[in-house]
């Protein structure tokens, strides 16, 4: 499973990323929940972890070589610090990995499993 984090724009007080999970294996996968993201710093987690949009699980079944999104939400309305990387943890996976990306660790949400935009 490849994970990628894609900077989105920004309105006045949030900040938007695409976390987008692409299925690098021979086999299809289903990928079932919330991804799991936390803000780091230096390796260390700042913030707390972000928390789904809804209440819905979502359930996105991947063929090999296609790609679902979570956006990922970051209400900047905080003068928290400054992430340098975050950890993403694959919906209803053990994996995870650790991207770069510059996020306020204010509110984070993160929503459920779509096709990419």
């Amino acid at each position: 499973m490849q994970v990628r984090v894609i900077r989105g724009s920004a309105s006045q007080g949030q900040e938007f990323a695409a976390l987008q999970f692409t299925n690098t294996g021979p086999a299809r996968c289903v990928l079932y929940g919330y991804p799991s993201v936390t803000l780091l710093r230096a390796g260390n987690a700042i913030g707390r972890p972000a928390q789904p949009s809804g209440d819905k699980a979502s359930r996105r079944e991947l063929t090999p070589g296609a790609t679902a999104e979570s956006q990922l939400h970051d209400y900047t309305n905080c003068s928290a610090a400054l992430s340098d990387s975050l950890r993403v943890s694959v919906p209803g996976s053990s994996q995870s990995a650790v991207r770069p990306a510059e996020l306020r660790a204010c509110t984070l949400r993160v929503d459920a499993l779509a096709a990419p935009a």
